[in-house]
């Protein structure tokens, strides 16, 4: 069964509620919204009981080149609807709320995108790298990450053969 998206009524609803929001229409509407209106929507779409989207399908990230969108799949079980919800970034200074508090799943998915992307997620309880070494430099998913192979260390030789085998 094929979920639906939020119809254009319930679009026109979550528009008039939150004023710095814009849809871009296609076969899945998405929604934009700024940093500062990012929770207060989460909040509205989660606990609202007309939405009552309660579950983080998916959290992740888009290199844009010039920018960076983040970008939120929820779903609405009682609707059976999904929400796309992006905010758009900076790409030099990627700075995001997180939504922990609203759906405390985002956890891990937000360390991903922090530690692939290098999007910093502001009030995250652990926000440190989870896939990546500690030390590792850079973001391997931007797509201008260049990837260094390391130099293995060369073999030192100790002796020869004959002195190993005696």
């Amino acid at each position: 069964m094929k979920q639906r998206c939020l119809t254009e009524g319930e679009l026109l609803r979550l528009k008039k509620k939150f004023s710095t929001i814009s849809i871009e229409e296609s076969t899945r509407p998405v929604i934009y919204v700024s940093c500062e209106e990012l929770i207060p929507l989460a909040k509205f779409l989660k606990t609202y009981a007309d939405f009552a989207f309660t579950h983080l399908s998916c959290l992740t990230a888009v290199d844009l080149k010039n920018a960076i969108d983040v970008v939120y799949y929820l779903f609405s079980e009682p609707l059976d609807a999904c929400a796309v919800i992006k905010v758009r970034l900076n790409r030099d200074t990627p700075e995001v709320p997180s939504i922990t508090g609203v759906f405390p799943g985002a956890n891990f998915e937000e360390r991903e995108v922090y530690d692939l992307m290098g999007v910093r997620f502001a009030g995250h309880p652990d926000l440190r790298r989870i896939l990546m070494p500690e030390n590792f430099e850079g973001y391997p998913l931007r797509k201008d990450f260049v990837y260094k192979k390391p130099v293995p260390p060369k073999a030192i030789r100790t002796g020869t053969r004959k002195e190993a085998e005696a």
